[in-house]
């Protein structure tokens, strides 16, 4: 990812595209920054944010959120309230992600020169670290026991527990299924009981992982031309079946069906951004998968996956779209500039 300027606490009211569907638009919750939907906002973080992470900690749905300040902010999804100190990492924070260990939320902080770090958010305690940094990370549930996935420069992918540090494996690539270069992004998804990591690597193509048997599965091959790279990255379940949706530097959104190792199958994409398509996540929905994407456009998308059409209007904000995540409730976060915002499910 390139850094698009962060433009500050400039006001950032939201401009909304008609909906596309009576109805289906979203508001805004909360916001930082100054004013958003005629409701000034906290104060957010000082640079450029780049992740975003939902998580349930003693009842309260929350939002982690990591980005060039070098900290991790925990928020309230419901008020908007900072909910505690901030977590210290010890660079630009480029992935923040949860899981759930013996009941209790944690985090996995990652910068991508020194450190991946596990923390309690229960009790606001460190756990593990690994040395080395990493570019990004996911975590996932193998054998009963939560696990971290993290991936940078090298062509493998490190696996290991957030309690303990321990190192449980490196998944590689296979010669015979062609290069695995640097990890750009890893994502997981469950498929019939079975956890699958997908990766999106430095030369666009994106790469299929068993993590019960701890393989190398298969690849979405990378598009043709510069300006078609994928930037980002994340994964659905849509009937069945294991799908990677990817957004690309000009602005496309393309959904492949992972049917088989080698039976991968492109779909229509999705109507294109304008520009790279920075962030990007999926979630279940009233029992539906849909999508969330957002990028150099300033707006935000989302997507029906079973449908594969847009679900109500853009969103336009007043920076660059830099994080997205969505909560099982289908409250949606957005990173925009050094800002956070919560928008509303439609039917809220």
């Amino acid at each position: 990812m390139t850094d698009p300027v962060h433009e500050g606490s400039a006001r950032a009211e939201l401009a909304a595209a008609q909906a596309a569907d009576v109805g289906m638009g979203r508001r805004v919750a909360w916001a930082t920054g100054d004013l958003i939907g005629g409701a000034v906002g906290g104060v957010g973080h000082r640079d450029l944010v780049r992740s975003a992470a939902t998580a349930v900690v003693e009842g309260r749905a929350v939002a982690a959120t990591g980005g060039d300040d070098e900290v991790v902010l925990v928020w309230d999804l419901s008020t908007g309230e900072r909910m505690g100190d901030a977590l210290p990492a010890r660079g630009s924070v480029w992935a923040v992600v949860t899981g759930m260990v013996d009941g209790r939320p944690v985090a996995v902080v990652v910068d991508p020169y020194t450190l991946a770090q596990s923390w309690d958010l229960t009790g606001r305690r460190p756990l593990a670290g690994r040395v080395g940094g990493a570019w990004t990370a996911a975590t996932a549930v193998v054998d009963g026991r939560c696990v971290v996935l993290t991936g940078g420069s090298a062509p493998r992918l490190h696996m290991w527990d957030p309690v303990t540090g321990e190192l449980l494996g490196a998944l590689t690539g296979e010669a015979s299924k062609g290069r695995v270069g640097s990890v750009v992004v890893v994502v997981t998804a469950v498929v019939d009981g079975h956890p699958k990591a997908l990766t999106l690597h430095d030369d666009s193509a994106v790469h299929v992982w068993d993590l019960m048997e701890r393989r190398h599965e298969g690849r979405v091959f990378s598009p043709v031309g510069g300006s078609r790279q994928r930037v980002s990255l994340t994964a659905a379940v849509v009937e069945g079946r294991l799908v990677a949706v990817t957004g690309g530097w000009d602005g496309r959104i393309e959904v492949w069906e992972l049917a088989t190792p080698t039976g991968m199958v492109g779909r229509t994409p999705l109507t294109a951004h304008t520009g790279p398509v920075w962030a990007i996540a999926t979630a279940v929905v009233d029992g539906r998968p849909v999508v969330a994407t957002g990028g150099d456009d300033r707006t935000v998308r989302v997507w029906d996956l079973v449908a594969h059409r847009q679900v109500g209007s853009d969103v336009l904000f007043s920076s660059e779209v830099t994080a997205v995540a969505m909560a099982p409730d289908g409250r949606l976060v957005v990173g925009f500039g050094g800002d956070i915002a919560v928008l509303a499910p439609p039917s809220a």
